[in-house]
């Protein structure tokens, strides 16, 4: 079977999201598997970052081989912004209309010329390939409410709702954006939750040279640190519980906080690490007291499936959250707080129940692997994909 990814992050980003997964477990399977996107355009030469020069080197060199997966990334004329112009509905419908060379002869290189059997669209400006790629099925897997988040164009909301209904099929990772998805289509709209990668379940490994080692119990934030994380709360647990360490592993794309996360590196209970490599990460995880989760409660984050919980859980961790929809009605081990006094009691009450819950966490993660969950992607491709059935993007 064809698969052609669209997404809007990296192919080799070092913090996988649930497409890279879902294109790792196709690619085991033994499908031709391919990852289109981001694109980069003329706005790009401006933005030299490391991830723009990454796309910039795929673009010039053709396309690349990742771990056996091919990585394209078009060059268009237009892509889908949050500056004047380049915010509006039109380029989010046409980003891909507008790539020099055209798109197509992109993908004949790479030996797509004839349809593909899915079409799996994670970016909504993934929409105008709809029209662009020939394919047999398409879906639109779910996974935010990006008119929620900052620095966003104000248009993308309604994107969203196009591909929603445009797709064969909608996969939504949270009881809320499955509500939101249904409220445009009645059918064809999946529930399918976030899962785990099974390194996180393997013990024994030694402690990394930059964790915390003073005796300590660490509470553990391992993530994007973005608008949705609420770092007053934080800041207050590192100001009042000296006897507790807090540590964070992960990018910053909220540069407001920066300044208070630098404050805060005075504490002799705190330390920011900045991102480290995905592979690295349990051994973070599993020499921790507690995994947290602290973020604010609005719109954005009833929407959020976290995969960090499932993460914390598989490394033996109880998870310390706020009262957040969607880990509230998973029904899973979880302790809640909902102000910032009561974090620093639920924190204490979470390290003493560790040891003898235990159990119940990687239980409780086993059964929400991405291996489980590509299961039932495979189960809802079988309805669509049946013998002498034909499927375009509607």
């Amino acid at each position: 079977m064809k698969v052609l990814f669209s997404e809007s992050h990296n192919l080799d980003r070092p913090d996988p999201v649930g497409s890279h997964h879902y294109i790792s477990l196709f690619h085991e399977a033994g499908h031709d598997c391919t990852w289109l996107g981001p694109a980069i355009s003329p706005f790009h030469l401006f933005k030299p970052d490391e991830a723009n020069k990454k796309r910039y080197r795929v673009w010039r060199d053709k396309g690349r081989l990742h771990k056996g997966i091919k990585w394209i990334v078009p060059f268009t004329l237009l892509f889908y912004y949050n500056l004047p112009l380049l915010n509006s509905l039109y380029v989010g419908r046409n980003q891909f209309r507008f790539c020099l060379p055209p798109l197509g002869k992109q993908l004949d290189k790479s030996g797509l010329s004839e349809e593909v059997d899915l079409l799996w669209c994670a970016g909504p400006a993934a929409y105008s390939l709809l029209d662009l790629v020939p394919h047999r099925l398409s879906c639109y897997r779910l996974a935010d409410r990006l008119d929620q988040f900052s620095g966003i164009p104000g248009s993308v909301g309604e994107l969203q709702k196009d591909l929603v209904k445009r797709v064969d099929f909608v996969i939504a990772t949270s009881r809320s954006l499955w509500e939101w998805a249904r409220a445009e289509r009645e059918e064809g709209v999946y529930y399918l939750p976030n899962g785990v990668n099974k390194n996180f379940f393997y013990t024994g490994g030694g402690k990394p040279a930059d964790f915390p080692d003073d005796g300590r119990p660490v509470a553990v934030y391992a993530g994007t640190i973005d608008t949705r994380f609420d770092l007053d709360t934080l800041r207050y647990a590192v100001e009042e519980e000296k006897e507790l360490y807090f540590l964070l592993v992960g990018p910053v794309t909220l540069e407001t906080l920066l300044p208070q996360l630098r404050e805060l590196e005075a504490k002799d209970n705190f330390s920011w690490i900045g991102p480290r490599d995905y592979n690295a990460l349990p051994a973070y995880m599993q020499h921790s007291s507690v995994g947290i989760i602290p973020f604010y409660l609005n719109e954005l984050t009833e929407a959020v499936n976290p995969i960090k919980y499932y993460e914390y859980l598989a490394c033996g961790l109880p998870v310390v959250a706020p009262l957040m929809r969607e880990l509230a009605e998973m029904g899973g081990p979880i302790n809640f707080y909902s102000d910032r006094e009561e974090f620093r009691q639920t924190l204490h009450k979470a390290i003493e129940k560790k040891r003898s819950e235990r159990e119940s966490y990687t239980g409780f993660a086993a059964e929400h692997t991405w291996e489980k969950r590509f299961k039932e992607v495979t189960g809802i491709l079988k309805k669509y994909l049946n013998p002498g059935e034909t499927s375009c993007g509607k």
